[in-house]
């Protein structure tokens, strides 16, 4: 295991993108077990990965297409499409009014390829420019 940054360093990426992470996978997820299990792996996955960000953007940047990368691979996997949907359980996002609530969850409905870039565009204000330039979607 690499380990290049110290604990601190750690825990204030952490504490400044955990909201996010957490929101990009439960935009995925759909439930909020599977995107607090996706929001541990990815910062499993930063401590381990050794990476060092040139700044703030491409910090965001690597945390949301390793959210989505990984939550995607969790969709994809062979126990997930055995199961029995529970999409109709899927939680608003806390606080938000019945108009935001009805547009989460029309944005949940989109395919996923869709879907990211909705929520980036319009919940983490990104230009359409710096997604296209970031490659966070294939």
């Amino acid at each position: 295991m690499k380990l290049s940054m110290t604990d601190e360093q750690f825990a204030l990426i952490y504490n400044r993108r955990v909201d996010m992470v957490y929101r990009v996978c439960f935009m995925l997820l759909k439930n909020a077990a599977d995107a607090e299990d996706a929001v541990q792996t990815v910062f499993i996955k930063l401590m381990q990965s050794g990476t060092s960000f040139a700044d703030h953007e491409h910090e965001k940047a690597w945390l949301i297409r390793t959210a989505r990368n990984h939550c995607l691979n969790v969709l994809s996997h062979w126990w997930r499409r055995k199961r029995v949907s529970m999409d109709g359980l899927a939680e608003p996002a806390a606080g938000l009014g019945d108009d935001a609530r009805e547009l989460w969850r029309l944005v949940l409905d989109m395919p996923a390829k869709y879907k990211t870039v909705v929520y980036l565009y319009y919940y983490e204000g990104y230009t359409a420019r710096e997604i296209a330039d970031t490659k966070i979607i294939n």
